[in-house]
């Protein structure tokens, strides 16, 4: 944390947005928390908290607070000295995550689901701000992709990463992304056993439209 001038502190102090102070911030930075779980509960605490005093601050109230203390602070400068953040990306993460649980407030819930699931099993359960970022993101990108619904691309998620495993080799694998049924996955191993945790209806239109597809002439470039 910077060693602020007293005449930082006192912007940082007096600073108001929503009715509040950073103080509600302050506390949860220092806040006693070290296990995974924990941290990713401060740090989602932490993201409307960010996200609503860097609108503040950039509003026309949040520049002239700082023009009446004496200021002329950037952005970066705010982030580091008023939230505490060593770099503008800490925020800027924090910020996305916000706007990401107020569009799709499912996600984090699947999420931690899964994370409560990989931990019990004995398995790596990252569980981390970062880590759902990249996660959720993949997630979207699919559901915009595949035109499915996003329910139905986080279920898909959730039933490939909760598949019992395993010792035989997959021999094979059908992957279509059906624009009704979401993500269908057929796998075949080495002794000609088939696994899907779709249905038959799912599989049997899948499989139509994939035949379609590929009935198609494709051009040929010249």
């Amino acid at each position: 944390m910077s060693i602020l001038l007293p005449i930082e502190t006192q912007f940082v102090n007096s600073f108001t947005y929503d009715g509040g102070t950073l103080q509600q911030l302050h506390t949860l930075q220092t806040a006693e928390g070290n296990l995974k779980k924990k941290q990713f509960d401060k740090s989602l605490a932490q993201a409307p908290l960010v996200r609503a005093a860097l609108l503040h601050f950039a509003s026309k109230d949040g520049q002239r607070q700082l023009a009446e203390s004496g200021l002329s602070w950037n952005k970066s400068e705010f982030v580091e000295k008023a939230l505490r953040f060593t770099d503008r990306s800490q925020a800027n993460l924090l910020v996305r995550i916000a706007n990401r649980n107020d569009a799709h407030p499912e996600l984090i819930t699947k999420y931690k689901r899964e994370q409560t699931r990989l931990a019990t099993a004995g398995q790596k359960a990252p569980r981390s701000v970062q880590h759902f970022d990249k996660w959720s993101r993949a997630l979207l990108d699919e559901a915009n992709e595949s035109g499915a619904p996003l329910e139905d691309v986080v279920e898909g998620a959730e039933v490939e990463a909760t598949a019992e495993p395993t010792n035989s080799t997959n021999m094979a694998q059908f992957r279509f992304k059906h624009p009704i049924h979401g993500n269908v996955v057929v796998n075949i191993d080495e002794h000609g056993a088939v696994t899907t945790t779709n249905s038959d209806e799912a599989i049997s239109e899948s499989l139509a439209a994939f035949m379609h597809m590929l009935s198609t002439p494709m051009e040929v470039a010249a």
